[in-house]
């Protein structure tokens, strides 16, 4: 329960943010419609590294909100959370010099871990849901509506996502005691692999290594516009998973009076 605790007045902020930029998307959908052949007729012209990452459709509820949110200003807002999550977890108790007293209490150190990486996947969903409703909710106001099933399963792919990098800023920060390594280290690998993923899309070298970026996982297939992929999710899931074990092992073996 303490880690849910230490996570939720940030995550009642993230909320508000969600909501805020989901409902300034949706007001804006009404004009960029009435545009829509004008900004087809950019996109077009756009490289394809970057329309493999923002997509290319105005025309559509889905094609916009995989453009605008899902693809851009969502992806910021929840791996920002889930990464920031991530470092503080352990690391942040380090450098508030609490984590002796933490574990001076009958907690084991694998107890800690996992509770601390359970609040991050639960609060991480949490945001999704908060995503999802709001989506579904305001949407209709602006005529910005898509099946459900689809957004359902965009908001939980792109909450695999956060929660992958988050588990990876997790790891890095257990086994250096460093919040601030953690963030700029599972931040870059965030930029690095989106850009593979962008430049794989023009360059054919780079196709063999592609699959090592977890935004293929998370934007091929496009989640609004196809059926969730098995696949895809294993793979998110099973980055998070396998983050958390090193996670995991690092914080049994490390030296906490060194």
């Amino acid at each position: 329960m303490r880690a849910f605790r230490e996570l939720q007045r940030s995550a009642v902020g993230w909320a508000i943010a969600v909501v805020g930029v989901t409902l300034l998307y949706a007001a804006f959908y009404p004009s960029i419609r009435d545009s829509a052949a004008q900004l087809s007729d950019y996109m077009d012209k756009l490289p394809e590294a970057v329309k493999s990452v923002i997509g290319a459709d105005y025309t559509t509820p889905a094609g916009y909100l995989r453009s605008e949110l899902f693809s851009s200003l969502g992806i910021i807002l929840f791996l920002i959370f889930a990464i920031g999550a991530g470092s503080r977890a352990i690391a942040g108790e380090e450098e508030r010099r609490t984590l002796d007293l933490v574990l001076s209490t009958p907690v084991r150190r694998r107890t800690l871990i996992t509770d601390k990486a359970l609040a991050i996947v639960v609060t991480t969903f949490a945001l999704a849901g908060v995503l999802f409703v709001t989506t579904l909710v305001a949407g209709p106001l602006f005529d910005l509506s898509v099946p459900v099933p689809s957004l359902v399963g965009a908001c939980g792919m792109l909450a695999l996502l956060a929660i992958s990098f988050g588990a990876i800023a997790l790891a890095i920060s257990t086994a250096s005691g460093r919040r601030s390594l953690a963030n700029a280290v599972a931040g870059a690998i965030a930029v690095i692999s989106l850009v593979l993923n962008a430049l794989a899309a023009q360059v054919s070298a780079l196709d063999p290594i592609r699959p090592l970026s977890p935004f293929r996982w998370y934007l091929d297939p496009d989640p609004l516009t196809t059926p969730l992929q098995p696949v895809n999710v294993l793979v998110l899931v099973g980055i998070a998973v396998v983050a958390f074990l090193l996670a995991l092992f690092a914080f049994d073996r490390r030296d906490l009076a060194a």
